[in-house]
């Protein structure tokens, strides 16, 4: 693979342009993006030349970053604010991309008031209070999983911490979201993740107590179990991962959130101006 030579040149360009070929194969390499008209393509173009500029790449534990790597992630990064604002993204302060899942700490309360901590392995996370969005390359480029793009995924994350926070009601702008009642969208996020987290319960409980995905038989059962949902069942783990969820499969994979959630679905489709069906 080319290292990022071109990168390098781009930062110090006044107008940078990301090249024809490079591009293409962009394009070609992330078919969620063929529903967009050749006018919404070159917008989305130039939103990642302005995101490349403004913001840092680092590669940590030793990955090497790319050209294409690079122009692969701000492809999908700009994708959810292509008909909004980039100022969305101002409280982001680069990315770092590893090369496969990284450990991150986690901490919880008990109902005994005691505090629990371990870490846990990662795909991507995104670090509120002016922070970066890390991402393992591992699984950035699982384009192919249904559903799925933890790119997309991190980046709604930073859009619903742009005001503090994430907690799935994302900051409505005065230009773009006149005909959202905030009101409505606590009240059909909140509905609709409750019926999730309902049917993501009446599941989980049908899985033996010594469940290990590693096991063909266990993984096979989880996915005869959970296959039906429309989204992934990690939606469930909070009001902001279900906000997060529902926004990557909104672009990558919609027709299942538009039957089982359509309030949901039309509720984002006026927060990102777009409609992917």
């Amino acid at each position: 693979m080319r290292d990022m030579q071109w990168l390098k040149q781009l930062f110090n360009r006044r107008k940078p342009d990301i090249p024809a070929p490079l591009w293409a194969d962009c394009l070609e390499r992330l078919p969620f993006l063929d529903r967009l008209d050749e006018d919404a393509l070159l917008r989305l173009k130039s939103l990642c030349e302005e995101l490349l500029a403004k913001k840092t790449f680092t590669g940590a534990a030793g990955f090497e970053l790319t050209d294409e790597v690079a122009v692969l992630i701000v492809a999908q990064a700009a994708l959810p604010v292509l008909n909004l604002t980039l100022d969305l993204y101002d409280d982001l302060s680069g990315i770092v991309v590893y090369p496969s899942a990284f450990m991150i700490p986690q901490s919880e309360m008990d109902e005994a008031g005691v505090v629990h901590e371990w870490h846990e392995p990662a795909s991507g996370e995104a670090v509120h209070a002016g922070g970066a969005v890390v991402l393992s390359w591992e699984d950035a480029r699982e384009i192919d999983a249904p559903g799925y793009n933890v790119v997309i995924h991190e980046f709604t994350h930073k859009i619903d911490m742009a005001r503090g926070s994430a907690n799935g009601c994302p900051p409505f702008l005065a230009d773009f979201h006149r005909e959202i009642d905030p009101a409505q969208w606590k009240k059909a996020f909140s509905q609709a993740y409750d019926d999730f987290l309902r049917r993501v319960d009446a599941r989980d409980v049908q899985l033996p107590a010594d469940f290990d995905d590693e096991r063909p038989e266990h993984a096979a059962l989880y996915d005869a179990l959970f296959g039906d949902l429309p989204l992934d069942p990690y939606a469930a783990r909070h009001p902001a991962e279900f906000f997060a969820v529902a926004s990557e499969a909104f672009f990558v994979l919609p027709e299942p959130l538009a039957e089982d959630y359509p309030e949901v679905f039309r509720l984002l489709s006026l927060y990102y101006r777009q409609d992917p069906l």
